[in-house]
């Protein structure tokens, strides 16, 4: 029987759609074939490190919430192996703001690693490229910040037991305390130039590297008589001099006093204690007092 011409295109459609029909169904099923390919799982050993203490700060287990992110606002947990000037390294950076800030689980190989976990108050994460050299990135916070320090050598085997870690500080402190009964109106800043410090650190050591200039300024505020800035003590070298200036809205120089050979000791407060804007001389008298954070301070006048 001849097929009449509307008949013959239908089935013509007919045969387009099955074949598009069955080109779909087998896309969809390659497609579903390629989504449920597992992802090849890392290797490795379960290592779980946790800070347990800051000095004569004890948090327990249970950092998050106990404390830690009261004295530090940024940690960085960084895994060295191979040595060399280029070792191979794992970093991995936390704010206090984590879940699991002060703790870090990750895969290890067996094997040994230097494990440095740096803990500090600064708006950006250093550049640790060697343990020999870390510096910091701190746009906003000064050069340094309160910053503390756990380096050692770990050994990496099954069925290990987490790592508590126990920071140390690795600054000194300078305070200027003003006994002034009054900071001028004009005054809205001062900025401390200090010679003789560091703005590198070696985590092996704990101390800072190669000597430079650095300058900090501090807003003054309304009722405030204490201004503080954190410096990293070079090895061999326990002494700075220090130039404090005060600078008005625009930033001209108001006052300054000069401070030399002003002691400074990792894990120490040097206090420097003076009116600032009636006299400008400075005496030796030096005296140690215990402070209750610190190890210890160290008193000056001006």
């Amino acid at each position: 029987m001849r097929q009449s011409s509307a008949q013959k295109k239908t089935r013509v459609h007919s045969i387009v759609l099955l074949t598009l029909v069955a080109v779909m169904a087998l896309f969809s099923s390659c497609t579903d074939r390629i989504h449920i390919v597992p992802e090849p799982q890392e290797s490795g050993i379960p290592v779980k490190i946790r800070v347990a203490s800051i000095e004569q700060f004890p948090f327990g287990l249970q950092t998050k919430g106990s404390g830690l992110a009261d004295i530090c606002s940024r940690i960085t947990f960084s895994i060295y192996s191979g040595g060399g000037e280029k070792p191979n390294k794992i970093q991995k950076d936390q704010t206090s703001d984590s879940d699991n800030f002060g703790s870090l689980s990750l895969l290890l190989e067996e094997g040994t690693y230097t494990l440095v976990v740096l803990a500090h108050n600064g708006d950006g994460n250093p550049t640790m490229t060697t343990p020999s050299k870390t510096t910091f990135n701190n746009k906003k916070t000064g050069k340094a910040t309160d910053t503390f320090l756990y380096c050692s050598e770990i050994t990496v085997r099954e069925n290990m037991p987490p790592i508590d870690v126990e920071l140390e500080r690795v600054v000194a402190k300078l305070e200027l305390k003003l006994t002034d009964q009054s900071v001028p109106d004009a005054v809205r800043k001062l900025q401390f130039d200090m010679v003789g410090t560091s703005q590198s650190l070696n985590v092996y050591t704990g101390l800072g590297l190669n000597s430079t200039k650095i300058t900090e300024t501090v807003d003054v505020q309304p009722g405030d008589s204490v201004y503080g800035v954190y410096m990293f003590v070079r090895e061999g070298h326990n002494t700075m001099n220090v130039t404090v200036s005060a600078l008005d809205s625009i930033g001209q120089e108001y006052k300054k006093i000069v401070l030399e050979n002003v002691p400074v000791t990792k894990n120490k407060i040097t206090r420097c204690s003076g009116e600032m804007f009636r006299k400008q001389t400075f005496t030796n008298s030096i005296s140690v007092s215990i402070d209750d954070e610190w190890s210890g301070t160290m008193e000056r006048t001006f």
